[in-house]
């Protein structure tokens, strides 16, 4: 099985708690992140755009209630690629990034990359990367 995941869904997955924007979008998450968890050799294809985990997101059925703005998400996706080594369009084992993102992320750097988003400013995730 594969995956396609943007950048900075890594940072996400790592963070994840259960909680989304709707039962359906938390499924999907649940599942993604689940299958991961369990199964780490899962092949990853990194993408620019809307992912595996996008696919459910209300946002794209409510346009004025968007959570993401394409334009920043984009460039966050761009940052933490760069950080990781990874290359768009790609295939890398889900362990393979773990184990980059694992030794990399310190807590500045997760705030530097995740300060403006709307689960980070909830308080969802700020631990995700305490040793």
């Amino acid at each position: 099985m594969k995956i396609s995941l943007r950048p900075h869904h890594f940072l996400c997955i790592k963070g994840y708690k259960g909680l989304n924007y709707n039962e359906v979008q938390a499924a999907n998450w649940e599942n993604v992140a689940l299958l991961l968890k369990n199964n780490p050799q899962t092949d990853i294809f990194i993408m620019n755009g809307r992912d595996d985990l996008c696919k459910q997101c209300p946002s794209e059925i409510i346009k004025h209630k968007a959570y993401c703005k394409e334009n920043v998400v984009s460039g966050l996706d761009n940052q933490v690629a760069d950080f990781l080594g990874i290359l768009s369009g790609k295939v890398y084992k889900y362990s393979e990034i773990l184990e980059k993102l694992n030794k990399k992320m310190t807590l500045q750097k997760h705030k530097e990359f995740c300060s403006e988003c709307c689960w980070w400013k909830k308080g969802l995730c700020k631990d995700s990367f305490e040793k």
